[in-house]
C-alpha cells in the first residue's frame, strides 16, 4: 500500500475477531443558532425551536426544542426545559432535558436535574436531586432513578470520569 507521497505504508492492523472499533473522538459541538455573549443580559420568558449558546446572563425561563449550551462564562438563572442541555458555567434553577445532560468539569449547578441520560465530569459541582429516566408520562415506562447525595456538598463525590 502506497500513502499520498508514493511511500510504501503498513495496512492499518486489523482488530481481533468480534472486537468493535471504539470511536473516542470528542464529538463536535453543534453550531448554535441563538447566541448570548458575554455582554448580554436577559430576563423573562425565552423560547426557542434551535439552539442558543448562552456565555451572557439569563434570566427567568428557557425553553428550547433543541440543544441549550452554557458556556464558561454563562450565569443562568432559570427554569431550563430543552431537549438536551450542556454545561460550562453556572446556573440557578432547575433542568429538564429530553435525552441528556452533560455537566463539563467547570460546571455549577444549583437545582434538580431530570433527564433520560447524564454525563458529569470530575470536578463539576451539583447541589440538588438527580431523576434520571423517562422524562415523559408514556404507558409502561419504567419508573425514573432518583440519586441523592448522601455527604455533605462541601465535600467531592467521587465519579467515574468519562
Amino acid at each position: 500500500m502506497r500513502n499520498m507521497f508514493g511511500r510504501a505504508s503498513k495496512p492499518p492492523a486489523a482488530l481481533p475477531a468480534g472486537t468493535a472499533a471504539l470511536d473516542v473522538r470528542p464529538a463536535l459541538p453543534e453550531r448554535a443558532a441563538t447566541f448570548v455573549d458575554a455582554s448580554s443580559e436577559f430576563t423573562g420568558s425565552l423560547k426557542l425551536s434551535k439552539s442558543v449558546h448562552i456565555d451572557g446572563s439569563v434570566e427567568g425561563e428557557l425553553d428550547c426544542a433543541s440543544t441549550v449550551t452554557i458556556g464558561p462564562s454563562g450565569k443562568v438563572s432559570a427554569r431550563i426545559r430543552a431537549e438536551s442541555v450542556l454545561i460550562d458555567g453556572e446556573v440557578h434553577g432547575d433542568i429538564e432535558a429530553r435525552t441528556e445532560i452533560t455537566l463539563r468539569k467547570s460546571a455549577r449547578v444549583f437545582g434538580d436535574l431530570r433527564t433520560e441520560g447524564i454525563v458529569i465530569e470530575r470536578g463539576a459541582k451539583v447541589e440538588g436531586q438527580i431523576t434520571i429516566g423517562p422524562t415523559g408520562s408514556a404507558k409502561g415506562a419504567a419508573p425514573a432513578t432518583s440519586m441523592t447525595p448522601t455527604v455533605p456538598t462541601a465535600k467531592p463525590v467521587p465519579v467515574k470520569p468519562v
